[in-house]
This record gives structure tokens, sequence and C-alpha cells, in this order.
């Protein structure tokens, strides 16, 4: 029994190796391939003329509960110190002086080949990547406290405790990527685009307990009482076609130009090959629609069981079918199911972004889930990003100041440097640098290649033939716009 409580968090996170959102690169008007994942309308008119990502990485963890602490080093020193086998580092527990529910999040990216090529007043990209994704919510302070400090935490003993919305869930998938893009509408100084993702999920693994409600009480160091219990749970064997489903993200943009925009064509020869520059740009996404059902799983769900242990000590759960047959066998309310679903981490996105002036801008990005309290469907971070930047064709550099789940009480601060096509950025640099408390870290790189002009703009065409400056000859891309 006391591994009961923290069941889904001890089986789900030795899978996880993507940041939040990547705040430091998303904004950016020549990244294209990132940038879709934020809002697929903002590849529409993309400054470069075509990008192809070869690789790229992505790493994320944080919580509001516990924190690395006690540390002489910064955090890097101590990878350098747990390397020679002599680390200081510690955890303690620094959430629980608050009583909001406590987050917990692992995220990894594996970023596969990508591509995204203008076609004139509409943009298609492609593209994949393998995701890894764990979400622990709706946790409590005190059984944030059992979590830690073991169910025999003697402060808490005897007390009954009421918790709703409680879950823990992890799954990887693999997906493939199809994104397209058209400027609707260009007339004076406004510009409005669109864009839509559809993609392909092939899930690897899945794991996760969900309870809608929890009502218990830990009686002493041995006998605890479940009072009522309302949830489900599920674990697929991982494994290439563990699950599929499918997923789409929409998006909407709109520009305020610099010079009028009225017969703008993107890498068109007709107007001049220049990207249209903007006074500001403001963009709504909604991400991450769908979910991964799992076949074949173990799973069960309970409503209004009950249970008592008179020796939790003595419970020993190994594995999947150890968990699931303490629930068959524990809880009097209980419905044996083959399959279930994990919901991808839906979210709605706002980004607001400022010319300052030539090559420097501000981006105001937020993002918040709107994943419900009950069910399984993963939960994203909510985030809040302020995000100043200068930007060339082959030089960037951004500084991203982040509130993830809204925690203004402890602040991350980012940089990401871009060089020709190798980008490298982390939206939380402090841990590496400080010693202060450590709650999360990320970092993120890619390697891509990216064509700024379109073959016509570069005075080819087929036959060899030299296209006039200024003419109506040159189309970009392969399709009119």
């Amino acid at each position: 029994m006391s591994r009961l409580l923290p069941l889904a968090a001890a089986c789900v996170l030795p899978f996880a190796l993507r940041a939040q959102e990547q705040f430091g690169v998303v904004n950016g008007n020549y990244d294209p391939t990132d940038a879709v994942m934020l809002n697929p309308a903002r590849i529409a008119g993309q400054w470069p003329y075509a990008q192809v990502r070869i690789l790229g990485a992505h790493s994320y963890v944080w919580n509001d509960l516990v924190a690395m602490t006690g540390s002489e080093h910064t955090l890097t020193g101590e990878i350098q110190a747990g390397v020679k086998g002599s680390p200081s580092v510690g955890l303690g527990v620094r959430g629980a002086f608050f009583p909001d529910d406590k987050e917990g999040f692992v995220q990894g990216d594996l970023n596969g080949p990508a591509v995204s090529c203008a076609l004139g007043m509409g943009t298609i990209a492609a593209g994949i990547r393998a995701r890894s994704f764990t979400s622990i919510s709706g946790v409590p302070t005190h059984l944030g406290r059992f979590i830690y400090e073991g169910l025999n935490y003697g402060p808490q003993l005897g007390i009954r405790y009421r918790d709703q919305g409680v879950k823990a869930l992890s799954a990887g998938w693999a997906q493939i990527d199809l994104s397209y893009a058209r400027i609707l509408h260009a007339a004076g100084f406004s510009m409005w685009s669109v864009g839509a993702t559809a993609r392909y999920l092939q899930g690897i693994y899945g794991a996760g307990v969900q309870f809608d409600v929890l009502e218990y009480t830990v009686i002493d160091s041995m006998r605890a009482q479940v009072h009522e219990a309302t949830g489900s749970y599920g674990y697929a064997t991982p494994g290439l076609g563990a699950g599929q489903g499918w997923g789409a993200d929409l998006g909407v943009v709109y520009e305020r130009t610099l010079e009028e925009c009225d017969r703008y064509l993107p890498h068109g020869a007709s107007t001049g090959c220049e990207p249209m520059g903007y006074r500001y740009r403001i963009g709504f996404a909604l991400l991450d629609l769908g979910r991964i059902k799992y076949g074949d799983a173990i799973a069960g769900s309970f409503s209004g069981a009950e249970a008592t242990f008179p020796d939790y000590t003595a419970v020993n759960i190994g594995d999947a079918r150890t968990a699931d047959s303490l629930f068959s066998s524990a809880l009097d309310r209980w419905t044996d199911q083959r399959e279930f679903r994990i919901g991808t981490p839906t979210a709605i996105s706002l980004q607001a972004d400022l010319r300052l002036v030539d090559k420097v801008y501000v981006a105001l990005d937020a993002v918040q889930q709107i994943s419900g309290s009950n069910g399984t469907r993963l939960r994203r971070p909510n985030s809040i990003a302020l995000v100043p930047r200068v930007e060339m064709k082959r030089f960037a550099l951004a500084v991203p100041v982040v509130l993830t789940d809204y925690d203004a009480r402890h602040p991350s601060v980012g940089l990401m440097l871009r060089m020709n096509d190798l980008l490298i950025g982390s939206d939380n640099v402090l841990p590496f640098f400080t010693r202060r408390d450590v709650r999360g870290a990320d970092i993120y790189l890619a390697l891509r290649w990216t064509i700024f002009r379109s073959p016509y703009c570069r005075g080819k065409r087929k036959g060899r033939k030299q296209a006039r400056p200024g003419s109506t000859e040159a189309l970009p891309c392969l399709i009119p716009g």
C-alpha cells in the first residue's frame, strides 16, 4: 500500500527524456519548422523560401513540490561532481508551504526530418517526431507529503482526507505531421492567415491512474482505509503499434504590416523577393487536439469503491499486473477493461510579437491547458513568456523570461542562440549558473538547412532563362499563388 498512491509516478517517470514550448525559438521569423508547433498559421508567408530540419531534440522537467537543494555547486557543477562520485545535492520539500495543488511534468522530443516550403500564398510543411510526455496533476499538499515522506508520515496519521482530480499519466508516441497555411486576406496594412496541422499518432507506451474522488485515512504506521474511490487506470506494454490515434492543431494570425500588402506574393519577383515586415503580429492557436487508443491493455475502472488495508507495508506492487490484481481484489466495485485512451496535452495558445526597431522584437506568449481535472488527458504546463530577441538571417539571440503554471515566485530566465542553421537554447538557464533551489531544467537544440530565396528570386528559371526583376513571370516554388 505504501507504493499505491505514487504508483503512476513510479512506473512512468523512467520513460521520460520537449521543454515547455521552446519560447526562445518559436517566435522567430526564420524558424518555420519550429514556429509551426506553437501556431500552424505562422508558416503562411514564411520568411525563408524553404527550411529543412535535419535533427532536433528537447527535454524538460519541472515540479512545484520538491527542489534540489543543499547543493554546493551549480547544476553544471553538480553533474560534474556526480560523474566523479561525490554529489552534494539533496531533495527538499519547497511547495508544501503553499496550499495550491501540486503538479509535475517530464517531457521529451526527438524531432526527426521536417520540411517547410512556400507555395505562393500558401505554405506546406511535413515532419516526423517522437514524443514522451508525463504529467502529474491535482496533487494536494498532504498527498504530496505522503508521496515524498511515505504513508507513515506522523503529522498526517489518523486524518481523513478527500481529494478530487488527482491523476498521473504518461504516454510516448511517434507522430507524422502534415501542415498547410495560407494568407487569406492581404489589403492595406492588414494581413490575415490561417493554418492547420493533421497528424497520425502511433502509441509506443501508455500508463496512468486517475481519481475523480479519493477519500482515505492512513490510520497508523500499518493500517489504512479507503472510504471512497472513483477513477480508472491502464497500462499498455511498450512497443511499436501499442496504440493508434489522430490529432490536429488549428491557428490564425493577424499582421499589421509595415507597407501596403495588396499585391504581396511571398517570394515572388513581382514583389521584390523580400518578406513583408510587420509592426506587430497577433496569433491564436488550438494545440494538440486528439487522443491515442491503446488496445490489449491492462486496465480497469472503479466507482464509489471501498477498501481496507490491515497492513499496507506488506503490499508489494512489482509490475502492472500486480497493480491490476491489487485494484481488482481490494476494491469492492471494480470493472475490468481491455483498452484505455490517453488524450494528448490540449491547450490554447496566444502570441503577440512587436517590432521595436529593425531586427529587434519582443514577444509575449501564453499557453493555457484545457484538459479537465477528471479523465485521462495529459495536462500541459500553463506558461506565460516575455521574449526579447535580436534576429537576422544568420544570427539570432533571445532571452525568454517564463512563468510556469503562473508561478510568479519562481520565474525562469533562458537563453537561445542561433548561428546559421545550428541552434541551441534553454528556457531556464539559471540552474546551470546559480546555486538556488532547482525545480526544473530544460534544453533544446536543432540542426537545419535554410534556403532564403526561391530559385526565381535567384534569377533561375527552366531553360536557363533569366527572369526580369520586377516581372510577374517568376512565381515561387511550384504552385502559383
